[in-house]
C-alpha cells in the first residue's frame, strides 16, 4: 500500500537553466524534491525506472512533435497517470489533446509567471495527494472487506454447527421409545432449531448482501415439497399465535422447477414469519400461483392475505430501498427477502384494495422443466448406442444412485471387481438429474425406490430435461421389487435395462456388456455362458432355507475381501438403527409414504448383505405400510429391532 507522506520527486525537463532554477525553487518550499533532466532520451529512462509525482517540460526541449513525445512518456505503466505541466511557446497548439487528457496536463505560455506556475504547481501536487489517499482507502476498504467475507464464513460455520447438531439429535431422539408428550416436546426442540437456523441465515445473507456476495443457484426441486416443510417449521408458531395457515396451491404449477430452493425457502419463511408476528386473525392464507410463462422461464406469484396485516415504517422502506441499516428489528428478514427475489428477477409489495383487504405479495422467476407426468419421451430402442472399437471398464464413467449406504458399498464393490474404478455416488434422484447437469458419465445404475425423488421420475426427466449434458446416456435400473408390472413403465420412462436386487457378479457384467458390446471384462468368472443362474441361488425346485445372516455369502460376493466385510457391517449395523428411526418419525408425520419407501430401503439393504430374514421382516413391514395396518406396523418395527440385535451374534 503506498503511503502519501513518503518523498515525492518530480522532474524538470528543459534546457533553459533560469526557468529551471525558478521551478526548483517552487518545489522547495513544497518540499518536494527535483530531478531535472537533459535530453528527451534521459527522460525517458527516468520514466521507465520509477515513479514520479509531477513533470514539467519545455516544448523547446524536443524537437520532435510534444504531443507524441508526451504520449511516449504515459505509455510506461509507472508513469501512465503522470501529471504535465507544459511550457510552451506563443505558436504551440495542440490540435487533438483528448488522448491525453485521461492524466492532469496543464499549459503555461512564455514568458512564465511564477505566481501562475506556483498556483498550478500546488493544484497539481494536492491533486496527487488526494489521489494517492483515495487509493489507499480503496485498499483499506478490500482489505476489510474480505476480512469480513472471512469472518462472516468463519461464523457462520460455529454458529450452524450447533443449531445443525440439536437438529440433528432431535431427529435420533424421535420415536425412540418416548411418549406423545415427549415425542411432542421433542418435535419442538426440531422445529425451533430449524427457525433459529432461518432466523440465523437471515443476519448472514444481509451480511453478504452489503458485502456484494448474495449467490443464486440452480437445480431440480419441487416447490410444494418445500412449502410443505416451511409450514410444518413454523407450525409452534403458529400454534403460539392461535393461528391457522391456509395454503392455496395453483394446480398449474409444476411439480418441478429448476432454480434455489433454498433461496424459495427464505422467501416463504421470512414472509410467513413477519405476518404471523403481526397478525391478530385466527388464520392467514399463502397463495402460490404461476404469474406468467415465457420460454423455459416461469414467474411465481406468492402472496400472503391477511386483512389485519400491516407494514410498519420500517418494514415498509426495507421492501423499498437500502436506506435501513438497523440488523436488529425484524424488517431485515424483509430487506434480505427484496434482494432474493429482485435477484430472482422479481419483486416485492404490499398492498391493500378498497375493501381493505391487505396482500403482502411477492414474485420471483424460476426455470420450467418438463413435468415427468407429461412428457414423452424417447424409447430405448430409438436412442444412440455406445461403440467404440475396444473399450475397458476403466474407461467406463458411472453414476451409481443408491439412497442405502449399505447398499453402496456392495454395489461399488461388485462394480470395482469388474474393473470398473470411474464411480460417482448419488442418494437420490433429484441429487443425480443435478449431478447430470454439471458432469459427463456414460452410465448410470438407477435404483427405483428411493426418497426425495425416485427412479422413474428421474429417469424421464434425464431423458427430456434440456440441461443434461447427455440426455441418451444408458439407464439400469436396479430393484428389489417384483418388477413384473414394471417393465412397461421403464421404457416409457427411458429406461434401457434393469437389474434385480440382490446383485450377482454375473448378472452386473452381463448387462453392463449389453448396452456397451465392445467391453472387455478381465475376470474369467464373468464369461459364465448361463449368468442368470448363480450358483448361490437355489435351484428352482430345491426348498429354501432361511439362514438369519448368510456371512458365507455375502463373503463371496465381496470376493473374500475381509477388510470391506468390516466395513460394510460397521455401516450396516449403524446405518439400520437410523433407518428405524426414520421409519417411525415417518409415521409420527402420518407419512406412510416415505414410511413405506424407507421399508423398501431396508429390504434391498438387507437383501446385498444376506440377512435374509430381516429382508422378509422388511417386506412384511412395507406390505403393512402399504394396507395402512398400524398395528402390524408397530409390531414390524419391533420385530425388525429384536431381530436385528439377534442378527449380531452371526455377524
Amino acid at each position: 500500500m503506498e503511503n502519501i507522506n513518503q518523498k515525492q520527486i518530480a522532474i524538470i525537463a528543459t534546457s533553459d537553466l533560469d526557468i529551471c532554477k525558478m521551478i526548483k525553487e517552487i518545489f522547495n518550499t513544497c518540499h518536494l524534491d527535483s530531478l531535472v533532466v537533459t535530453d528527451f532520451q534521459q527522460l525517458i529512462e527516468c520514466v521507465q525506472e520509477q515513479v514520479f509525482t509531477m513533470l514539467i517540460i519545455s516544448d523547446k526541449f524536443t524537437d520532435k512533435k510534444l504531443y507524441d513525445q508526451i504520449i511516449i512518456i504515459r505509455n510506461h505503466s509507472r508513469n501512465k497517470y503522470l501529471p504535465v505541466i507544459v511550457l510552451c511557446s506563443q505558436n504551440q497548439q495542440f490540435s487533438d489533446v483528448k488522448p491525453i487528457l485521461f492524466a492532469p496536463i496543464d499549459f503555461l505560455t512564455y514568458p512564465v509567471n511564477l505566481n501562475i506556475l506556483t498556483c498550478k504547481i500546488h493544484l497539481f501536487l494536492t491533486l496527487d495527494n488526494q489521489q494517492k489517499a483515495l487509493k489507499e482507502e480503496s485498499q483499506k476498504a478490500s482489505l476489510a472487506l474480505a476480512a469480513k467475507k472471512a469472518f462472516l464464513a468463519s461464523i457462520s460455520y460455529d454458529i450452524r454447527f450447533p443449531i445443525n447438531s440439536i437438529i440433528g439429535l432431535s431427529d435420533l431422539l424421535i420415536g425412540d421409545q418416548l411418549t406423545p408428550e415427549q415425542t411432542k416436546y421433542i418435535l419442538s426442540i426440531r422445529r425451533s432449531g430449524e427457525m433459529l437456523l432461518a432466523l440465523f441465515n437471515s443476519k448472514i445473507d444481509y451480511a453478504n448482501i452489503q458485502a456484494g456476495s448474495l449467490e443464486i443457484e440452480t437445480k431440480v426441486f419441487e416447490p410444494i415439497t418445500t412449502v410443505q416443510r416451511i409450514a410444518a417449521m413454523l407450525s409452534s408458531f403458529l400454534h403460539s399465535k392461535r393461528t391457522e395457515l391456509v395454503l392455496k396451491i395453483d394446480p398449474a404449477l409444476p411439480r418441478v422447477l429448476l432454480g434455489d430452493s433454498a433461496r424459495f425457502e427464505q422467501i416463504l419463511f421470512n414472509m410467513l414469519f413477519v405476518c404471523i408476528q403481526q397478525t391478530i386473525n385466527n388464520s392467514i392464507t399463502l397463495h402460490i400461483r404461476v404469474h406468467s410463462k415465457q420460454d423455459d422461464k416461469i414467474k411465481l406469484y406468492i402472496s400472503i392475505e391477511d386483512d389485519s396485516l400491516e407494514l410498519n415504517e420500517a418494514q415498509s422502506i426495507s421492501i423499498k430501498n437500502d436506506s435501513i441499516t438497523d440488523v436488529n428489528n425484524i424488517h431485515i428478514g424483509l430487506f434480505v427477502t427484496r434482494h432474493i427475489v429482485q435477484a430472482m428477477d422479481g419483486n416485492i409489495g404490499f398492498s391493500v384494495n378498497n375493501q381493505n383487504h391487505t396482500e403482502f405479495w411477492c414474485t420471483a422467476c424460476f426455470l420450467k422443466t418438463s413435468p415427468v407426468s407429461d412428457i414423452k419421451c424417447v424409447k430405448p430402442d430409438n436412442m444412440e448406442t455406445f461403440a467404440y472399437a475396444s473399450l475397458n471398464p476403466e474407461d467406463i464413467r458411472i453414476l451409481l444412485v443408491d439412497d442405502s449406504p449399505i447398499n453402496q458399498i456392495v454395489e461399488k464393490k461388485l462394480l470395482g471387481k469388474l474393473g470398473f474404478t470411474q464411480i460417482d455416488i448419488a442418494e437420490n434422484g433429484e441429487e443425480a438429474v443435478n449431478i447430470l447437469t454439471q458432469k459427463d458419465y456414460d452410465l448410470v445404475l438407477m435404483d427405483i425406490f428411493m426418497p426425495v425423488m425416485n427412479g422413474l421420475d428421474a429417469s424421464k426427466l434425464i431423458r427430456c430435461q434440456n440441461t443434461i449434458r447427455n440426455p441418451n446416456i444408458p439407464i439400469l435400473a436396479l430393484t428389489a421389487q417384483d418388477i413384473t408390472h414394471l417393465k412397461s413403465d421403464f421404457a416409457e420412462y427411458g429406461i434401457n435395462s434393469y437389474l434385480s436386487k440382490p446383485l450377482v457378479i454375473e448378472k452386473i457384467a452381463s448387462s453392463i456388456k449389453n448396452l456397451f458390446p465392445s467391453l472387455r471384462f478381465q475376470l474369467s468368472d464373468v464369461e459364465s455362458e448361463n449368468p442368470d443362474q448363480p450358483d448361490e441361488f437355489p435351484k428352482k425346485n430345491e426348498p429354501k432355507k432361511m439362514l438369519e445372516f448368510d456371512k458365507k455369502l455375502l463373503l463371496e460376493r465381496l470376493d473374500g475381501d475381509e477388510a470391506i466385510y468390516q466395513e460394510l457391517i460397521e455401516g450396516f449395523l449403524a446405518d439400520i438403527p437410523v433407518q428405524i428411526n426414520k421409519i417411525e418419525k415417518s409415521l409420527d408425520f402420518d407419512d406412510l409414504t416415505v414410511a413405506g419407501q424407507l421399508a423398501h430401503t431396508l429390504k434391498g439393504a438387507f437383501s446385498n448383505v444376506g440377512a435374509h430374514l430381516l429382508q422378509n421382516i422388511a417386506k412384511d413391514l412395507e406390505n403393512d405400510i402399504l394396507d395402512m395396518d398400524i398395528k402390524k406396523i408397530k409390531q414390524g418395527i419391533q420385530l425388525l429391532k429384536d431381530s436385528l440385535n439377534n442378527i449380531k451374534k452371526y455377524i
